[in-house]
Order: C-alpha cells, then structure tokens, then sequence
C-alpha cells in the first residue's frame, strides 16, 4: 500500500463538513457542497419528499446496476435529459430497445481497422496542432487550454467522420453554438440548485434550443456536404453510418439518427478535451511525471510520430490519462431509476426509485482508493490494480457504457504522448484553478497557458 501523502493533490473542493450538507438552496460551486459522509458510505439516502433517491458507492451494487441489471435500471430522468435537444434519440440519452438496436448498428465503428486508420487521423491531427502552436509561440500569445484541446479534438473527430481536415470556420461555428448551449444549460441548473428545487428537471429556455438547432441543422449540412462530394473513405464513421443496418429488421439509420450520431460524436470531443485539459494542468504542476512520460515516448519511439504497435508499450503516459480520468471525470453524476420494484443489496426500492452513482464520488471513495484525492498515476501498476479498478467508472460500465470508451484513452494516451514530449505548457493562473460540476465537470474559469516548443 501506497501511503504516500506528500503526492501532489489536484485542486478539489474540500469535502462539506458543515452538519449533513444540503443539496437545496446552494450557491456556486456545487461540488463544495457534497457532505464528507458521501465519500466514506458505501450507500446514501439522498431522497426528498417527491423522489426516493439513494447514491450508491460499492463496486458490487454498481455492477449490478450497470452491467447485471441494465433492463432494469434504466436511464433516469436528469440532466442527461437536458442534453436530447441537441442529441436527439442517441443511445447516450435513451434506454429503449431501439437504443440497443442503434448500439449494435455502430459497432463496427470500434473494429480494430477503423481504429487503426482513426490512429492516423489523431497522428495528423497532432501534427496540425503542432504547427498552431508554433504558431502561438511566434506570436508570444497566452491561450485558453480548452479552448486550444477543444480544436485537437474537434479535428480528430472531424477527420474520423468525413476523412478530411476540419475549416477553421467550420471549427469556430460547432464551438460556438456547443458552448453557448452548455453554457446555459449549466446556468440553468445553478439557478434551479439555488431556488431549492434540484430535484425538478428544469424547462429549456429558447436561447439554448436555438443553438441546439443551429449546430444540429450546421450537422446536417456538413452530412449533406461531404455525401455530395464523395470524398469521405470507406473506413470513416460516416460511411460505418451510411452502411449500417439493423441486425433485427435490416433497417438503416433514419436521417434524424444519421444527424443524431454525428451530432454526438462531434460534441463528445468536448469530454475528451476537457479530460486532456485537466491532464495537462496537472503535469504542468508535476515536474516529474511529464518527465517520465518524455523519457517513456524517446524509449519507446525516439522523437518520431509513435506507431500504432507501439502504443501498448506507453504504460506510464496511460496510466497518467487513466488518473485524469479518475479525479476529474468529465460527467460528475450518472442516474437511473428502477423500472420495477427489486431489492438492491439491502435497499427495498420501488418502482420509479432513483439511483444515482457519481464517478466524481465513487472515484474519490476513500474505502475504495488509497490516498484518493492525490495524483498517483502508479496506482494501476501495483498487484492490487484489479481491484481497485472496479471503482472506476468514468464512461459508466456495462450496456449503456460509453461507445468511445477505448477510442478515449487511446487518442488521451496518444494526445499527452506526442504534445508533452515536443511542447511545454506553462500554465499562468493554477493558483486560481477549481473544478466545478454542473452539466459536465468544468475549471471555474478558464485555465491560460502559455506553449513553448522544446528542442530536441
């Protein structure tokens, strides 16, 4: 066991010690408001008067939930709702049996060909990202972090639909009508915390539809676009889209489903770059670590791009990405809800009972992790990896778990590879930084870097 308490611990709200803590009528920072009894309980009663709700922290119920039960814990009402505007019917925000069906239409995504060829899609990515950073440089600008991975990654994600190098307009639109929803979307849910009716899903302004239905209506003329043109490849999701059939009637995706699946895909970038963003700042705090993953890439590949075989080889670099996974997951709180009456461990629920299990939490348990709230990439090399890893579950686990749950720490483990072993980023308000969990798990402000190239 590793008691090591002198490891670098990320910025993190102190747990609420201030009585039993109140979800209702809170300001701000919500995370600052989670009672210490949350992190050492296996099981919470969280209900209110309208909703039986209980938190659940033990790996075993969890996999229960997600993985032996998924017929019957289904996806709850909750904030994941307030994302089907924009993602329409994806498996993401639905548990119906045509969310299984969609499920099985694009598993040829993850084959190990399409994932080879998206290797080179993230390769050229870098590289682009390489030449605008220089770019930076050569300007002596400071940059927001977010922004600057939010471009990576919408690139990487572009290039996987349509082959082909994303326009910086192009770029420019998405981000704007993505943000500005997520930005309401998360004030809203602030301002129903504040008016101590947290347990009602709020109702959608216009503004945020609006820009739902931009970027929705910009997807759809980007499908348009790239169908007329015929200059997407054969291994690109578009055409894994175009090609799919359902394994029960032979059915393809609808237009709306076609439009639903590139929509989420281009928004889910927003998740790996926020991942990747809290990776950076914590290297850019850890001397150390970012230079075992320098010394890692030169063995591994020297100073050349990494190859795809190669890649198993960066266990370390993994391991840090797996880490900022584990503290900083980009979706704080998942929810189900029993769409029967079953017993859960020693829980009786009813019908229409709501679960709720929080990576944020769970990942931060300290019966669970050792030294928990400490970065400790080494943790997932030590005999007992197996069994922590149980309680990690940032991409959920099970039926409903996260498509690009591989794809994801392929491309982080690759991203933080590559850029830390050519750049340094020197982040110049850490001192300022903290997390906040809303919507998805966001810096309070935004983080400003300053990118220096290093010479080999």
């Amino acid at each position: 066991m590793n008691t090591n308490s002198s490891l670098y611990r990320p910025p993190a709200p102190l747990p609420y010690t201030d009585g039993a803590g109140n979800f209702d009528g809170v300001e701000s920072n919500l995370l600052k408001h989670l009672p210490e009894e949350l992190y050492k309980a296996d099981v919470v009663d969280i209900s209110t008067p309208e909703r039986t709700n209980f938190l659940i922290n033990d790996p075993d119920l969890i996999s229960v939930i997600f993985e032996e039960k998924p017929d019957i814990f289904v996806k709850a009402e909750g904030m994941i709702e307030l994302l089907r505007p924009l993602l329409g019917d994806h498996p993401i925000v639905t548990s119906n049996n045509r969310c299984v069906d969609q499920r099985d239409m694009i598993r040829p995504i993850g084959t190990m060909r399409t994932q080879q060829v998206n290797f080179d899609h993230i390769q050229n990515s870098i590289n682009r990202f390489g030449e605008y950073c220089q770019e930076i440089q050569n300007e002596n600008r400071v940059i927001d972090l977010s922004l600057l991975l939010r471009r990576l990654n919408a690139d990487i994600a572009y290039r996987m639909l349509f082959s082909q190098e994303l326009p910086s307009d192009v770029f420019r639109e998405i981000n704007a009508h993505a943000r500005d929803y997520e930005l309401r979307i998360s004030q809203l849910i602030r301002e129903t915390a504040e008016l101590g009716v947290a347990w009602q899903l709020p109702k959608l302004p216009e503004t945020a539809m609006y820009s739902a239905q931009q970027l929705r209506y910009l997807v759809s003329m980007l499908i348009d676009g790239n169908i007329q043109s015929n200059s997407f490849s054969h291994h690109s999701f578009l055409h894994k889209f175009l090609v799919a059939r359902s394994p029960q009637t032979n059915v393809p995706f609808t237009r709306k489903q076609l439009v639903d699946h590139v929509t989420t895909i281009l928004n889910s970038q927003e998740l790996a770059a926020a991942v990747l963003m809290w990776a950076f700042f914590v290297l850019s705090q850890c001397p150390e670590a970012k230079q075992k993953i320098r010394e890692e890439v030169s063995k591994v590949g020297g100073y050349d791009d990494i190859q795809f075989e190669q890649l198993s080889r960066l266990r370390y670099t993994r391991n840090v990405f797996r880490e900022s996974l584990r503290l900083y997951p980009p979706i704080p709180h998942l929810t189900r809800r029993a769409s029967r009456p079953i017993r859960l461990g020693r829980l009786d629920l009813p019908e229409g009972a709501q679960i709720t299990v929080s990576p944020w939490i769970v990942h931060r348990h300290e019966q669970y992790w050792f030294n928990p709230d400490r970065f400790d990439p080494e943790r997932y090399m030590r005999k007992d990896q197996h069994i922590i890893m149980k309680s990690f579950v940032p991409f959920g686990r099970g039926l409903r778990m996260c498509t690009g749950a591989s794809s994801a720490i392929l491309q982080g483990t690759l991203i933080l590879a590559r850029v830390i072993s050519k750049f340094d980023m020197e982040i110049l308000n850490a001192e300022k930084i903290e997390p906040e969990g809303v919507l998805f798990l966001e810096p309070t402000r935004p983080i400003v870097c300053k990118v220096t190239p290093l010479h080999h």
